[in-house]
C-alpha cells in the first residue's frame, strides 16, 4: 500500500471517488479499485497482491506512513497550528493534545497514552493526521452536517445509524442521562441554532469543535439528534476520519 501510495500525487483531490490519496491506495491495494483510476498516475502492470490483506493490517500500514510525516514536523509550529500544547522537556520535545476526553503526547518517537506507546490504531491515524495537516482556515462559526463536505455520500448513512439514531435511542427517554453523560465527557451546554430540548458543544480536538442537538420523544415524533460541525473542519482532518471519530465518540456517550 506504501509503495502504491508513493506514486499517488498526495493531493487528496478525489478525482479518484476516494476522498484521500491514502483510502484510494488502500483499495488499489485490495484489488477495489485501479490504479489508472487516478488521472494523475500511468502505471503498467502494477503487482497487487493474491488476497487482498485484512482492513487492520492496511490501516496500521497507513498509521505507520502518517506518523513518519507527523514526527518529522517541527513540533514547536505544529503546536501553535493545531491547538496543543508545546512541550519542550529537556529536549525530547512532544505536543500534548486532547481528543474528545482522552489526553495523548506525540513524541518523536511516536503517540503515546498515559506514558505507553498507543497501540490504538485509528487514534494514531486520527491525531497523526490532524497534526500534520496545521489547518489554518479560521472557525467560521457556520454549523453543518456531515454530508455538507465533499465526497461524503458513502458515509453518511453509516454515520446517522452508528451516531446520531444510537444518541437518540439511548437517551429517548432520559434527558437528565444524556447531560451527565455530555458534562462527563467535557461537554459545554450551548445554544442551537434552532430550538432543541438540548444542546451541547465538544471539542473533539483543539480546533475541531462538535455540536449535539436533541430533541426528545413526544406523542408526536421520536427521539431525534443531530451532529454538527464547524464548517472549517476539512481543513484540520479528513472527513473519513471524522466520520470513525464521531463514531467513536457516539459509543462512549452511549456507554458501549
Amino acid at each position: 500500500m506504501i509503495e502504491i501510495y508513493k506514486k499517488l500525487p498526495g493531493t487528496n483531490c478525489g478525482k479518484c471517488g476516494e476522498s484521500t490519496c491514502m483510502a484510494f491506495a488502500i483499495k488499489v491495494k485490495k484489488s477495489q479499485a485501479n490504479l489508472s483510476d487516478c488521472p494523475f498516475v500511468t502505471v503498467e502492470n502494477l503487482p497487487l497482491p493474491a488476497s487482498p490483506p485484512d482492513s487492520s493490517s492496511s490501516y496500521e500500514q497507513v498509521s505507520k506512513l502518517l506518523e513518519e510525516e507527523a514526527v518529522s514536523l517541527d513540533f514547536r509550529e505544529a503546536a501553535e497550528r493545531t491547538g496543543g500544547t508545546y512541550i519542550p522537556d529537556g529536549g525530547k520535545e512532544a505536543i500534548r493534545i486532547r481528543m474528545t476526553d482522552q489526553i495523548y503526547e506525540l513524541r518523536k518517537t511516536g503517540l503515546f497514552e498515559n506514558g505507553s506507546y498507543c497501540k490504538d490504531v485509528w487514534a494514531k491515524i486520527i491525531i497523526y493526521d490532524y497534526v500534520r495537516r496545521k489547518g489554518s482556515s479560521p472557525l467560521t462559526g457556520e454549523r453543518v452536517t456531515l454530508g455538507h463536505f465533499p465526497r461524503t455520500a458513502t458515509h453518511v448513512k453509516t454515520f446517522q445509524d452508528n451516531a446520531e439514531k444510537k444518541i437518540a435511542e439511548r437517551f429517548k427517554n432520559s434527558l437528565g442521562e444524556l447531560k451527565k453523560s455530555c458534562v462527563e465527557r467535557g461537554g459545554e451546554e450551548t445554544e442551537g441554532d434552532v430550538k432543541t430540548d438540548y444542546s451541547c458543544r465538544f471539542e473533539l480536538l483543539p480546533r475541531v469543535p462538535l455540536y449535539l442537538s436533541f430533541w426528545m420523544t413526544d406523542e408526536e415524533f421520536d427521539a431525534e439528534c443531530k451532529l454538527l460541525f464547524d464548517s472549517s473542519a476539512e481543513d484540520y482532518i479528513d472527513i473519513e476520519y471524522l466520520a470513525n471519530l464521531l463514531e467513536r465518540f457516539a459509543g462512549d456517550l452511549v456507554g458501549e
